[in-house]
């Protein structure tokens, strides 16, 4: 049987919350479970409830009720298992609810960084084409008309225009199957997804993630009660990013060597010196769990800083560069039209 589609981020959240709020009500699960079924009105979600409940009543554990819905991803699974069998059960839905949605958060925003400049750009060429295609052409008659010829930079931009304008069907044709193709190539090749996601993962942002994730996770296992050595094993199974579990592998050396982990922290340089000060501290005092989320939240925190500010830079840009754009094609036209005036008065 093949996996479903899995629950967005979002989605994990929220069911995540209202069933850490049942354990600590001291409401059995499955009867929590009903009471969410009967004003729940989200299909998909009453129908993975259902099955849960089912799956429970019928003897199976927390975690096998998860893994039956076919719909959770694997390292959830494997923190609810975790939660399960030390008895933490609330602790880790609490902490796998905040995680999911801080994921969600910074997918919102990495999506706006996106789609907002693409927007922008999008809206530049469409300025420019649509002079090209019905502006110029006026004064291209004027010119005609004055029995004079434009400058080479306004004939050439209608020239352009006229043959977007005579196949803007076939553009639109093959842009469309151009992007159709991209992500079909994505979706269906694995080595091409696999250098795309490679690529995208090398930039400052994508490790600032992880590292950022990686922290998180180390949080909630920690704070679910397992050991260092197996919560640094858990977490290194959730990253991606290759660079990133390199490091996270050799930190697990050092310490099999006998190095105590806030050294191996220091030396892999998985964390900037700062943050690893405030490991050592927690390390030392037995608060390692709550300095672990701290660290997530501030390189999260830092993460959506520089998204925003690439964002508010590119904007300022992009409108300079249409206002030069649309500037530079007018004055081609305008400037000798003017200069022809000025001669005829």
């Amino acid at each position: 049987m093949k996996n479903k589609k899995q629950l967005s981020n979002m989605s994990i959240s929220v069911i995540c919350s209202e069933l850490a709020t049942i354990i600590k009500a001291g409401i059995p699960i499955t009867d929590g479970m009903f009471i969410i079924c009967e004003d729940e009105t989200d299909k998909l979600k009453k129908r993975i409830l259902t099955e849960m409940i089912e799956n429970i009543e019928k003897g199976g554990t927390v975690y096998s009720a998860f893994e039956a819905t076919k719909v959770f991803p694997s390292y959830f699974l494997e923190m609810i298992s975790v939660g399960e069998k030390t008895g933490k059960l609330d602790t880790v839905l609490e902490s796998m609810a905040a995680y999911y949605s801080q994921l969600d958060e910074i997918s919102s925003s990495v999506k706006s960084a996106v789609i907002y400049p693409s927007v922008l750009l999008i809206t530049v060429f469409a300025v420019v084409i649509l002079m090209a295609v019905y502006v110029l052409p006026i004064f291209s008659d004027v010119f005609a008309q004055m029995g004079l010829t434009m400058s080479d930079t306004a004939s050439a931009v209608i020239t352009i225009g006229r043959a977007i304008s005579n196949y803007a069907v076939y553009i639109l044709a093959g842009l469309a199957l151009l992007i159709i193709f991209g992500v079909l190539l994505y979706s269906l090749v694995p080595p091409v997804k696999k250098f795309v996601n490679t690529l995208a993962s090398h930039t400052k942002i994508a490790k600032s993630l992880y590292c950022a994730r990686f922290a998180s996770s180390l949080s909630m296992t920690l704070s679910s009660g397992m050991d260092i050595d197996s919560a640094m094993e858990m977490s290194e199974k959730f990253i991606e990013n290759q660079a990133i579990r390199q490091r996270i592998t050799k930190c697990r050396q050092e310490m099999e060597s006998g190095v105590p982990f806030s050294e191996a922290i220091v030396k892999t340089k998985l964390f900037p010196p700062l943050y690893a000060k405030m490991i050592n501290i927690g390390f030392s005092t037995g608060t390692l769990d709550k300095v672990m989320k701290s660290v997530a939240e501030k390189t999260e925190a830092k993460v959506e800083a520089v998204i925003n500010t690439t964002v508010s830079r590119f904007e300022p840009t992009m409108i300079i560069i249409m206002a030069v754009t649309v500037g530079f094609i007018l004055l081609s036209v305008m400037l000798p039209l003017l200069g022809i005036m000025a001669v005829i008065n």
